[in-house]
């Protein structure tokens, strides 16, 4: 299907962000003459409040400008990625980015050579919006180097980060599958296609002939992934942290502690539930013992049910209706104020998001297909759309962007509620084994996958910390040897298994994944009390989602009603998962 064959109102309006090519130039032309003025203030912007509020309405204004033309082009560009036009403009935008960025590097530096003019400007009740900001800048002072050394780095941050740009830029091709004597395009995303085929061999071949070709560039992806390592092992200790993870998780204002609670109730305390889970599965698939290719099979199969775009909204009414109506206003204006660009076709790029800025609406993509699963991807996605507006709606614009620690959080509560609502519905054995079993496999990839990457990246680091090398040998039997441990002997490993590890992009975000169990453990205890009508968690969980980054994640967290730190939170995670995990013996 083609993008013009498609019905208006299944396409997001973006003429709500420029009505036409000459506003965008107007505001394009704008920031390129208000550009210059920024330097004017170097040196100067904290002699007094005045001159302070002046320079940061400049900034704002400037801020603002930018990211509705980039929001703008980029979402143009996602959809038609042959409008050369966009394209161009969509570089033109990210141009004036790069220019802005060198352009304010002084501020940071300023603030922490000028501390006592910084705190005195904050005394000024005009200027008490910007305490987050100023604070947040000086609490960096420890980890701020000279300023000769600070440039030479902002120099050579393009050598240091090559390593990734390599990964990034690896492309290996794969031999096809073969099914009935026909070849299927194989990569990493068709792969999860043929782990659903029922035929055992089909799912062996993908495997195989996927993580084939990363053992035969396993040399070059050891390289990128060491090189990765050591950049960020170097950066925490010329920035004078203790551990590559002390610089990483400072920048969330979070402790080391948090991390090691992630892996330890993960990978120790609750790890036998996955373990138990292995065992149903192996039951199900009438085996003594699961082969890895195994461990992506829908053991349950979708009910053959459609949905129309209608059904799929009142749906994700009744799963929200809690929140109240101020919540389903929301909704309502993304259906009907057209935020939502719903349907696949041609060159659209694929996935879902949510992407928007301070001055448009939330925008949404995804591909709908009318099935279930499209439910939950639209209801995740509108769970971060509203978090935006809600920020947006109640915050100044300096504290309206809320931080990536906590962004996962507003999605899941969502997509946790629509699988409380279905299941409690559920009329239908089959029907309802399937929504356990999608609740039990989503819990599973974030709360025990992603920990047992968490443990392997952090050895990884800390090897890089000491510097001891990182060979390809020393990299894929770490892996190996902790998959024996993650199946715990249910689970038989492949030759290739040890190389899967090249196929995760995540081992070069710096920490990231845990991220995700964090994010589910929160949701899954939070989504549990507001289907049960929890009005004070209600509450205050509606009161997060208009914090934006008022405080830090972890005091927004805690006063969304779960404190990240307390252990009472992944027990409370876990022990539902394994109640889901009886519930769904029983109905098989």
């Amino acid at each position: 299907m083609k993008r013009n064959e498609i019905e208006e109102k299944y396409k997001w309006d973006l003429n709500k962000i420029y009505e036409n090519k000459e506003a965008f130039l107007n505001d394009f032309q704008e920031v390129k003459n208000e550009l210059p003025k920024i330097e004017e203030y170097k040196g100067k912007f904290l002699e007094n409040s005045n001159i302070f509020i002046e320079f940061m309405n400049l900034l704002e204004k400037i801020n603002r400008k930018m990211e509705k033309m980039y929001t703008f082009t980029h979402l143009a560009v996602d959809v038609e990625p042959e409008n050369s036009e966009m394209q161009a403009l969509n570089a033109d935008i990210l141009g004036l980015s790069e220019q802005m960025a060198s352009m304010t590097v002084f501020i940071d530096l300023e603030i922490l050579k000028n501390e006592e003019k910084a705190k005195k400007i904050l005394e000024d009740e005009r200027c008490k919006k910007y305490t987050n900001m100023i604070n947040h800048v000086l609490r960096t002072k420890p980890h701020v180097l000279s300023d000769e050394t600070e440039e030479v780095l902002a120099k050579a941050s393009g050598v240091l980060g090559a390593s990734y740009k390599t990964y990034s830029n690896l492309r290996p091709e794969f031999e096809p599958v073969i099914i009935d004597g026909k070849e299927h395009f194989l990569n990493e995303e068709t792969v999860k296609e043929f782990y659903k085929n029922p035929n055992e061999e089909v799912r062996k071949q993908a495997y195989e002939k996927l993580n084939k070709e990363y053992k035969k560039f396993a040399n070059v992806y050891a390289s990128t992934l060491e090189g990765t390592m050591k950049k960020d092992a170097f950066y925490s200790k010329i920035r004078n942290f203790k551990t590559p993870l002390e610089a990483s998780v400072f920048g969330d204002e979070v402790s080391e502690d948090l991390f090691y609670k992630v892996l330890k109730a993960a990978n120790e305390t609750y790890h036998q539930y996955y373990l138990d889970y292995l065992d149903v599965v192996k039951k199900l698939m009438n085996k003594e013992t699961l082969q890895v290719w195994d461990l992506r099979y829908p053991i349950v199969k979708e009910p053959e049910k459609k949905y129309t775009l209608d059904d799929s909204f009142e749906l994700i009414y009744k799963a929200t209706k809690n929140f109240g109506p101020e919540y389903k206003e929301i909704l309502q204006k993304a259906k009907e104020e057209r935020w939502i660009d719903y349907m696949p076709h041609e060159g659209k790029r694929h996935g879902a998001y949510s992407s928007g800025c301070f001055d448009t609406a939330p925008y949404i993509l995804t591909s709908f297909m009318g099935d279930v699963e499209s439910i939950f991807t639209l209801i995740h996605e509108l769970g971060h759309s509203a978090h935006s507006y809600l920020s947006n709606h109640n915050q100044e614009y300096i504290s309206s962007d809320y931080r990536i620690f906590v962004a996962e959080v507003a999605s899941t509560v969502n997509e946790n509620l629509l699988l409380h609502l279905l299941i409690q519905n559920s009329t239908n054995n089959d029907e309802k084994k399937y929504l356990l079993f999608k609740k039990l496999d989503e819990f599973i990839g974030c709360c025990y996958r992603q920990p047992f990457f968490a443990e392997f990246e952090n050895i990884l680091h800390e090897k890089a910390a000491k510097n001891e090398g990182l060979s390809n040998q020393t990299i894929t039997d770490i892996y190996e040897e902790l998959s024996n441990k993650y199946y715990g002997g249910k689970v038989n490993l492949h030759k290739y298994t040890k190389y899967t590890c090249y196929g995760v992009p995540h081992f070069y975000y710096n920490y990231y994944v845990y991220k995700y169990t964090v994010g589910m453990c929160i949701s899954s205890v939070i989504a549990k009390r507001v289907f049960d009508g929890d009005k004070k968690q209600i509450e205050k969980y509606l009161n997060f989602l208009k914090s934006g980054s008022t405080k830090s994640p972890v005091e927004l967290l805690t006063e969304a009603g779960v404190n990240p730190l307390d252990e009472q939170v992944y027990k409370e995670a876990f022990e539902g998962f394994k109640q889901d995990l009886e519930e769904f013996k029983k109905l098989i």
